[in-house]
C-alpha cells in the first residue's frame, strides 16, 4: 500500500498528501485510525493495485467545514496503470457495505480540482458536488435507509 500510495504523491497532482507514507503511517492513517470503519484493497498479479479507506468524520473537529458525526469521509487510491478497469467500482461496493452496516448517512469525497480523473470516478459511483472552493471539490454520496 505504501508503495501505490508513494508513487501517487510522488507523481504529483492528484492527492492533496505530499510527505511519503512509512508502514507505522500507513497502519495509523488508513489501516486502523482511531474513526476507522473499513479499509480495502485490491490486488492482481502486480500485487496491490488499489485500497479505499472509510472513516467517521471526527466529531472534534474545529478546523473549516466539519462534517456531521453521522458522516464518514473516503480516500481511494488506484494505481494508473490498471484505472478504468472497474478496481474503484468493485472498492466502493465493500465500502458502501460497510458503511451501511455501521450506520453512516452520508460519505465524504475531497478531490483536488485538478484530479479530473479522481472527480469522475466519484460522479460515475453516484456521488454528487456539495461545495467546492479554490483547491477543491467534495462530492458526498447518501446513503439510502
Amino acid at each position: 500500500m505504501c508503495d501505490l500510495l508513494n508513487e501517487i504523491i510522488a507523481r504529483g497532482g492528484t492527492t492533496a498528501l505530499r510527505d511519503p507514507f512509512s508502514d507505522d503511517r500507513m497502519i495509523r492513517d488508513f489501516i486502523e485510525p482511531p474513526l476507522g470503519i473499513g479499509c480495502f484493497v485490491a490486488e492482481s498479479s502486480e500485487g496491490i493495485v488499489g485500497f479505499q479507506a472509510l472513516e467517521w468524520s471526527d466529531p472534534n473537529w474545529t478546523g473549516p467545514n466539519p462534517l456531521p458525526a453521522d458522516w464518514a469521509f473516503i480516500a481511494t487510491y488506484v494505481a494508473q496503470s490498471v484505472q478504468g478497469r472497474g478496481i474503484g467500482r468493485r472498492l466502493f461496493e465493500a465500502t458502501r457495505a460497510a458503511a451501511e452496516a455501521a450506520g453512516v448517512v452520508a460519505i465524504d469525497a475531497n478531490i483536488r480540482k485538478e484530479n479530473l480523473v479522481g472527480q469522475a470516478y466519484y460522479s460515475r459511483i453516484g456521488f454528487r458536488d456539495y461545495r467546492s472552493d479554490s483547491e477543491a471539490v467534495c462530492k458526498s454520496f447518501v446513503l439510502s435507509r
